[in-house]
């Protein structure tokens, strides 16, 4: 990614200014500095990604195409960073939220808001659908119920749980047996690497013939919505990262300007700090992708992975690594990263509209806890309609859901450079690099969101018999 300079006070130290001569800590400039006060919020965001990207989305990839889907997955990080970067940017150098700006975009009044709640519950019931049924794939084997019937079990227990926000210790376990999994990914990668035939066939070119053709257009519309995670989580880490208080948050919680030049080397500071953090957890993502992407193409390439084989699969793909009790290992770790994901949806979903919907009625009066429980209910109960009429259908739930995010958030990005630039003081501006970053990645965006409604509406056939006349 394009880099800025200029960033002078990065060493931990103070400064005063105002009327009140209010000192004000910069961030600290060392790494064990760094990490002890200011790292968090990119993790909490990251463990919104290792779910259906990684668990079910990154070997389907590497089972179909090899260690091509590294690259695929790439380009994808690569193109959707901006998004993120912009949020950041705007959260540490004007001092809120992106959402809270939103009803500045031109158009009818608050229409960007009124998406965002649109997109936290419709489409965050769809996603949590998803991932849940994915979790519930895993355990089905293991209890007397139906997979679909499994999955109302538990997101009913997840909702609960969000509900009266007595979670924190069963997220922790489900955090600690995430990382467990992300070690085991990484280690057994290193330990059983692809095969050196597989390597040669798939590390830089694929067979696109015929059916793979349609195949690939899905996976990849598929992996451009859910990888790393949808942009509407420029929200969610918005919030997180404001709970921490720093950067022009803190100026504005002490009466002072953010616009004040005296304080553009404390906010240019903070803009650095606050995408260094985001940086780790977005190389963690990818990694930990990149990590499940080897394995399946070492265990499973070029054999599918489908809905009624995605938990035997899965369990597969360390067994050449480390042995028969890797199976037990897998399951475990990646029903723990989905439904924690799951879990995480549901409160980032309830959250978020909670705090969006008295924005768009410009309404402050409106009880957000209310909202909040309300959301929870409402994905709870049409999550569990939508599996039981589907059914056991996690990897097809999972491509088509991510398909359609891939069309349906891209706004985002857009709504966040078009905020930052309207109310970040113009030293903190994005430079000439970081715009033509943006501009050629959201035309890499658009064109995503393109193959996505090429794959939901089944027009490559179509377009494959054009392209012969139109050569």
């Amino acid at each position: 990614m394009p880099d800025e300079s200029g960033e002078r006070r990065t060493d931990g130290g103070t400064a005063t200014g105002g009327a009140a001569d209010v000192e004000l800590e910069f961030p600290s400039g060392d790494w064990a500095g760094f990490f002890k006060n200011h790292f968090g919020p990119s993790m909490l965001w990251a463990l919104i990604s290792i779910g259906g990207s990684h668990i079910v989305l990154g070997p389907t990839m590497g089972a179909f195409f090899g260690l091509f889907a590294i690259w695929i997955f790439g380009l994808i990080y690569i193109a959707k960073y901006g998004a993120w970067e912009l949020g950041i940017r705007y959260n540490y150098g004007v001092g809120g939220n992106p959402v809270e700006a939103y009803d500045q975009l031109p158009g009818p009044r608050n229409w960007m808001q009124w998406y965002s709640v649109a997109v936290f519950v419709i489409g965050y019931v769809a996603i949590t659908a998803g991932v849940g049924l994915s979790s519930a794939a895993l355990v089905g084997p293991l209890v007397p119920l139906s997979v679909p019937q499994t999955f109302v079990v538990l997101i009913a227990i997840a909702g609960g749980l969000v509900f009266f926000t007595r979670y924190s210790l069963l997220e922790k376990i489900l955090l600690g047996f995430t990382v467990a999994l992300g070690v085991l990914l990484v280690l057994g990668a290193i330990v059983g690497p692809p095969s050196a035939d597989v390597a040669a066939e798939t590390a830089l070119s694929i067979d696109l013939g015929g059916e793979r053709t349609i195949i690939f257009v899905g996976l990849f519309a598929a992996a451009a919505g859910f990888a790393p995670t949808g942009f509407s989580t420029s929200v969610l880490i918005g919030s997180w990262s404001m709970a921490k208080g720093e950067g022009a948050s803190q100026l504005r919680e002490e009466g002072l300007d953010p616009d004040d030049e005296r304080y553009h080397d404390y906010i240019r500071a903070w803009i650095r700090t606050g995408r260094r953090d985001f940086n780790i957890g977005y190389a963690f993502s990818f990694v930990l992708l990149a990590a499940m992407i080897l394995l399946a193409a070492n265990v499973l390439y070029p054999e599918p992975i489908d809905d009624e084989n995605f938990a035997f699969a899965l369990g597969q793909v360390l067994s050449e690594s480390f042995g028969e009790w890797s199976f037990w290992a897998i399951i475990v770790g990646g029903f723990a990263a989905l439904y924690s994901t799951v879990i995480t949806l549901i409160d980032g979903a309830s959250r978020a509209t909670g705090d969006i919907l008295p924005m768009a009625l410009n309404d402050r009066t409106v009880d957000r806890e209310l909202v909040r429980r309300a959301v929870i209910v409402v994905i709870v109960v049409v999550a569990s309609g939508m599996v039981l009429a589907l059914g056991n259908v996690p990897v097809t739930f999972v491509v088509t859901i991510a398909a359609i995010l891939a069309v349906t958030e891209i706004l985002f990005y857009p709504a966040n450079w078009y905020v930052v630039k309207k109310n970040l003081p113009e030293a903190f501006h994005p430079s000439r690099r970081w715009v033509a970053y943006y501009a050629i990645s959201l035309v890499a965006v658009l064109v995503f969101g393109i193959m996505g409604a090429i794959a939901q509406f089944d027009l490559v056939p179509e377009l494959i018999e054009l392209l012969p006349s139109a050569g």
